[in-house]
């Protein structure tokens, strides 16, 4: 059964101007623009209104007021002016509104306003491009000849399937290119008291039992889990490539589920005081921030694959093999956590077939993966560990003054070599994989992807940084001891990594430029001898492999040599 179309809302002030567009979520929601509001007389203020036209219904009028918990003006730095109006009484028979988070790069959106002259409204289509620098809008590019102009704002971008994937904030003249609206997720973090139940579904609620109910943050009773909550709060909001983090042993799946938790409305509004305005300072994420989240406990690969495609709106069928490429074909960066990877139905088979394939190539199409394990985390994720909160398996270090390994000042200048090494490790792992991006399309045999541990190393130095700077005792001698130990010897694995990846991505490339070199010098000497026409067919079975995407190298190597004793052959069967 398919879904019907938001209703359309128009915005006028009390002498009946129009000043743009809404959409009706129910019988009594608007979600529409700020500054739409405000030129139509309205705002957050007591007895301020505006008037509502419903599609259909054009001899009706409605008074409206500002939902005060879902007001924000347009702020100084493009960013804000999302506004929800209520209805003075409510309209029966209107579908209930779809928001959908995600989006694809060049997706085509239906958008009706009301430009000059046409009151009565004009369908314009465009498609999505790209996010603006501060990651809360989102440009269109016009498609056909109607543009969104001046009188779109406030309107709904709506996807072939009727869902809301964002409002119309700007515009430019009348017959500029682009325009732009607020992305869903922004939408979300700023109306979330009346959208929360109008998410085409709820990312990171996978089922009530999933997450904890909520309490007092004890998990954040621990300096360690403390600063890794921070950090990774932190992590998760941040601009910039994606990545991935792994953490494990000890609170990690308790501190996960709080962390996925706060970033839900129900969760949050049935949690104490003390867990969310009483928490330290930087630990509660902000609402929406995580955007797909499964606890995989008992579950098969299979279905932690299709709980995260059903909360990114995606395809089901296949997606346990499939679920990486259509995270690429997403134009907007996602955060996106597995919580308890080894206490799935078979956790090996969850990382190799579904999660290694995303945490290889996070960076490349901006997923911030955050993996959780109960246990330490396996071997074979260990670039990627954020922090392991077991007991460190390695002896300590002798005690020092200070409490730290090697004493205050030693420790201070391993942290700097250690914080150079970490960026050293970031640049190496961008330089590879944008050297294996470049050569595997273009020959087989490319290695593959690498799980990228500068993230990971990131998030553990600013850990390691604030419980030595907190000048723990001999309490936390032993862990800070093994944590530096770990770090150093993981950023110094990680780099050989990206070099050797990027030294084995070059020495490919310069390996088949050589056979090129080669066809091209024994092409020279076949044309010298007048031989071209005779031995083409021998040179165009080699160039075809040499210049065509996904060379096979050997064969490629194979159909030059063949070429060359061609053209040797025939110049000393003419001297015979």
């Amino acid at each position: 059964m398919g879904w019907e179309d938001p209703w359309l809302a128009r915005i006028e002030d009390t002498q009946g101007r129009v000043h743009g567009a809404g959409t009706m979520l129910d019988g009594r929601y608007v979600l529409t623009c700020a500054h739409v509001v405000q030129d139509a007389g309205g705002g957050d203020e007591a007895g301020r209104e505006v008037r509502v036209r419903i599609a259909g219904r054009p001899d009706v009028v409605h008074s409206a007021t500002v939902v005060k918990s879902c007001w924000v003006p347009p702020l100084l730095d493009e960013r804000g002016d999302v506004a929800v109006l209520a209805l003075e009484s409510e309209v029966p028979g209107v579908p209930r509104a779809r928001i959908r988070r995600t989006w694809q790069r060049d997706e085509i959106v239906r958008i009706f306003g009301f430009p000059a002259g046409t009151n009565n409204g004009q369908l314009a289509t465009a498609k999505l491009v790209s996010y603006d620098f501060a990651k809360e809008r989102i440009q269109l590019d016009a498609v056909l000849e109607q543009r969104v102009e001046r009188g779109f704002s406030g309107a709904a971008a709506l996807a072939a399937s009727g869902e809301i994937l964002g409002v119309v904030v700007v515009v430019r003249a009348p017959l500029a290119e682009s325009s732009w609206m607020v992305s869903a997720p922004t939408l979300y973090k700023y109306a979330s008291a009346v959208l929360e139940g109008h998410l085409a579904s709820r990312p990171p609620q996978v089922a009530p039992s999933d997450w904890p109910s909520p309490q007092a943050p004890v998990v954040l009773d621990d300096p360690v889990q403390l600063a890794l909550t921070r950090h990774l709060v932190g992590w998760l909001a941040s601009a910039g490539p994606g990545g991935v983090c792994a953490i494990g042993g000890g609170g990690a799946v308790a501190l996960t589920s709080r962390l996925v938790g706060l970033t839900m409305p129900g969760y949050r509004r049935a949690a104490s005081d003390e867990t969310v305005t009483g928490a330290p300072p930087g630990t509660v994420p902000p609402l929406g921030e995580v955007d797909a989240a499964v606890d995989a406990t008992g579950r098969t690969t299979e279905q932690v694959a299709e709980q995260l495609a059903e909360s990114l709106s995606l395809l089901t069928d296949r997606v346990t093999d499939d679920l990486f490429h259509q995270l690429e074909a997403l134009g907007s960066p996602i955060v996106v956590v597995v919580n308890a990877v080894d206490l799935a139905a078979d956790p090996a088979e969850l990382y190799y077939r579904l999660l290694e394939p995303i945490a290889a190539r996070a960076s490349s199409i901006g997923v911030r993966l955050l993996l959780a394990y109960r246990g330490d985390p396996p071997r074979y994720v260990r670039s990627a560990v954020a922090a392991s909160l077991g007991q460190p398996a390695a002896p300590a270090a002798p005690a020092t003054p200070g409490g730290r390994p090697g004493g205050a000042a030693e420790f201070a200048r391993r942290l700097e070599r250690l914080d150079r090494l970490v960026e050293e490790v970031g640049a190496a792992e961008r330089d590879a994989r944008v050297r294996r991006d470049h050569v595997a399309p273009r020959i087989l045999g490319t290695p593959p992807p690498q799980v990228a541990a500068a993230a990971a190393l990131a998030v553990r130095l600013r850990v390691l940084r604030d419980i030595g700077a907190a000048d723990a005792g001999s309490t936390r001698q032993e862990w800070l001891s093994a944590e530096l130990d770990t770090c150093e010897k993981t950023a110094a694995r990680s780099l050989a990594r990206a070099r050797r990846l990027h030294a084995e991505c070059t020495a490919l490339l310069a390996r088949r430029n050589r056979a090129r070199g080669r066809l091209d010098a024994y092409r020279s000497e076949a044309a010298a001898r007048g031989l071209i026409e005779e031995l083409g067919e021998s040179y165009e079975a080699a160039r075809r492999l040499l210049y065509s995407g996904g060379c096979d190298l050997p064969i490629a190597e194979l159909r030059v040599e063949e070429y060359h004793q061609a053209v040797r052959r025939e110049i000393d069967r003419r001297r015979a």
